[in-house]
């Protein structure tokens, strides 16, 4: 596994899929150089610039079996460290809500109980917690969209080309559209849709109500009182 030095740029396998695409990264890295080393007071979410590609590392490409797509990271930088939904170690504060929810529906779906906020478990089990924008200024009303959106489309886009049997948890209005804006052919991916967690009524089916996780699971062979485990 790569060293946290490592994390400000991603890992080779990734970023060799994302360049045969034809994309250029070079763009990424500049505008982040912009971004934590630009001038400006507001705190930046993640506060590390060594966090923004966590999720790439802990979860290498061919590894991939789920992806859960996130909109940004936490707005309070202490709650954000590089993947959708989950807070570090070092954050003692409240649960974020859409974390509370999440957590009931495995309680409902498989009687789990996590024993801790990050999801770092998860990720080196395969399962990509993608925020669609990677970083977010405090204080902005907007994350960082302009920089990040091509570069997430592309990434969904070598999952779906690459990989086989790859299940997508698509949480909220923002998830499923983005996912449905990257022409995804596979036959052998399959996609579970729900509300965001934050929403309490909403046209799609709530964690709650349709929990996804044993669904996912059964589907992917997996044993999913291990698989989803924190």
């Amino acid at each position: 596994m790569a060293s946290v030095n490592d994390y400000a740029r991603l890992p080779e396998d990734w970023a060799r899929a994302v360049a045969a695409t034809g994309y250029d990264l070079a763009q990424v890295y500049a505008a982040l150089d912009n971004i934590y080393g630009g001038p400006g007071t507001h705190p930046i979410s993640p506060p590390a610039r060594a966090d923004v590609f966590r999720a790439f590392h802990l979860t290498p490409l061919a590894d991939v079996r789920v992806v859960i797509i996130g909109e940004d990271p936490y707005p309070d930088p202490s709650q954000a460290h590089g993947l959708a939904f989950s807070t570090p170690p070092t954050y003692l504060g409240e649960r974020p809500t859409s974390l509370g929810r999440i957590f009931g529906a495995l309680r409902r779906d498989l009687g789990l109980l996590p024993s801790q906020d990050d999801l770092s478990p998860w990720a080196q089990r395969g399962v990509l917690l993608l925020n669609v924008a990677l970083t977010h200024r405090a204080g902005s009303a907007m994350p960082d969209l302009p920089t990040w959106r091509r570069f997430t489309e592309e990434v969904l886009g070598v999952i779906d080309r690459q990989l086989q049997e790859v299940a997508w948890l698509l949480w909220g209005d923002f998830a499923n559209d983005i996912a449905d804006s990257v022409p995804r052919t596979n036959q052998r991916h399959r996609t579970f849709r729900n509300a965001h967690p934050r929403a309490g009524r909403a046209k799609r089916s709530t964690l709650a109500q349709s929990p996804p996780f044993l669904a996912a699971s059964t589907f992917l062979g997996t044993d999913p009182h291990i698989y989803w485990t924190l």
